[in-house]
């Protein structure tokens, strides 16, 4: 699907185990600077409250930046997907998150792989990163009308809510939790402004900006046979690219957790931080390493992301939920 700073952590809602979801968009804004992906010069963000601390600093055209640090393990569990986003009807954007970046996300628990079936590994990375319409130099074209935003965000809030069962490689079946309703909100206000209509020129479809090739690979994954150029179905594909995401990066490097809710010790969320940011970039280019104290000798975890920018922003519209404002 569609390949995008320190935010309130008490937004963020437990999952059970084993879940996947997607993205969501919100009126154009300038969004924080990112590291290895093509990142727009203004993206559709709210100016939160508080400033976003999950990613690193921004940097358009910079490689992707590691962090490093150690923390509890997570407790709860979400799910998983890989992806991109849409754009908004007529809603006004809202400030950009335009503060200094913060510095790189780390202090994850060292990856631990789930005993059993897991989530299979997501196809090779694109060679162009996504880049949601509301952060593109090129203009979006509008080959149908949005739907209203009050029927956006109800298609929204549904796919979040619903548990899917994913189709694992092995014939097996992975059943996930619902995903935070901020976390699609906030997605797909910063893919497209929450325009059910609009189609990037990278491809991107609807509110979501859901990608041609994810289409057949979500459909398949689990059993659907979702519509991208209806908002039903693209934000139901959408959800279910980040459900996969959850799963993918819960299995096999939580354990077969899913919880996306800040680390209880460190206030750190390394697995959201990983689904943000492979539905924007790729999963292909989003990685959970192994790092090695060389003093303490201890083992945590190390996140490669490179579009901190883009996790910042939509970890900031997770926080400032610029949609239950009026003009």
């Amino acid at each position: 699907m569609v390949s995008a700073a320190a935010v309130s952590t008490a937004l963020l809602t437990g999952c059970g185990s084993k879940k996947v979801t997607d993205e969501a968009g919100g009126p154009p804004s300038t969004p924080a600077a990112t590291t290895t992906e093509t990142s727009p010069s203004a993206a559709p963000t709210a100016t939160p409250s508080d400033t976003p601390t999950a990613s690193t600093g921004p940097s358009p055209t910079g490689s992707p930046s590691p962090s490093t640090s150690r923390s509890a393990k997570p407790s709860a569990t979400t799910s998983s997907a890989t992806p991109n986003g849409a754009k908004p009807n007529s809603a006004k954007p809202s400030a950009p998150v335009a503060e200094k970046a913060p510095a790189p996300v780390a202090a994850a628990p060292a990856p631990t792989a789930k005993p059993g079936p897991v989530a299979p590994p997501p196809p090779p990375a694109p060679a162009t990163p996504h880049v949601p319409p509301l952060q593109s130099s090129c203009k979006p074209s509008k080959p149908q009308p949005d739907e209203p935003k009050e029927a956006v965000a109800a298609a929204l809030t549904a796919a979040a809510g619903q548990p899917r069962v994913l189709n694992l490689s092995n014939g097996g079946t992975d059943r996930l939790p619902a995903l935070p309703a901020n976390l699609v909100r906030a997605i797909a206000w910063q893919e497209s402004g929450w325009q059910s209509g609009i189609l990037a020129c990278d491809g991107g479809i609807g509110t979501m900006q859901i990608m041609p090739a994810t289409v057949s690979w979500m459909n398949s994954k689990f059993g659907t046979a979702s519509d991208p150029k209806t908002l039903a179905g693209n934000v139901q594909l959408g959800t279910q690219l980040l459900d996969w995401l959850v799963a993918y990066y819960g299995d096999s490097s939580f354990g077969g957790k899913y919880d996306l809710s800040p680390d209880p010790v460190t206030g750190k969320t390394p697995l959201l931080d990983l689904v943000i940011a492979a539905y924007n970039a790729g999963a292909g280019n989003v990685h959970y390493n192994t790092v090695t104290d060389p003093v303490t000798g201890e083992t945590g975890g190390s996140l490669v992301i490179p579009n901190p920018g883009y996790v910042a922003n939509v970890k900031a519209l997770m926080s400032s939920a610029p949609w239950t404002k009026t003009d």
